[in-house]
């Protein structure tokens, strides 16, 4: 039993996020405590941590994703001539501005992952600073599903202030706006 303890296992905690629930009891059986040693801390890294990091080519990963999602949610939209533009992260939301995806580069932008970002409103970047007339504006545009851009002051996990500039668009299918794609890029 000794040889198949998994207490000792380096990156514990990683190889039992990376389980089904049907493997991750099987193998919770399998951990047995040693008496006087100290219980196993974990910092509870994603595994978005350890994706790498290629500028190129997540610009096209960004765009495979997309195109997927267009094929799946039936978008009628240039997805090509929108990511022409500039930018650092992508943001889907649905049409009630829940979000539904983030490219890498959010979290290399704001700090939060996007398994964080998800299910939650882009407002929750949003801060003490954050001008109510911007968020005002913002929340306008939205309701005329046309595209816009615009300038606002975020807050990164870090608690850092940061002007970020977005570029929205409406993803429409059948001619309702289901979806927002937002093009959001760091102002230095």
């Amino acid at each position: 039993m000794a040889k198949n303890n998994l207490w000792n296992m380096a990156g514990l905690d990683i190889f039992l996020q990376s389980l089904n629930e049907k493997d991750l009891k099987k193998y919770t059986k399998l951990i047995v405590p040693k008496p006087n040693v100290s219980p196993l801390i974990s910092l509870g890294v994603p595994s978005e941590f350890f994706a790498p990091r290629v500028p190129l080519k997540s610009k096209e990963k960004d765009k495979n994703t997309l195109k997927l999602m267009e094929s799946q949610f039936l978008w009628k939209t240039d997805l090509t001539k929108i990511l022409s533009n500039p930018y650092d992260a992508l943001v889907v939301t649905d049409a009630a501005q829940t979000i539904i995806w983030t490219n890498p580069g959010f979290f290399e932008m704001t700090g939060y992952y996007g398994s964080y970002a998800i299910g939650k409103q882009p407002s929750f970047l949003q801060g003490a600073a954050t001008s109510t007339e911007t968020k005002r504006a913002i929340k306008n545009q939205l309701l005329k599903e046309k595209s816009f851009t615009e300038k606002i002051l975020n807050y990164k996990k870090s608690e850092e202030e940061y002007w970020c500039e977005i570029m929205i668009f409406p993803l429409k299918h059948k001619g309702k706006t289901i979806h927002f794609l937002a093009l959001e890029t760091e102002l230095l």
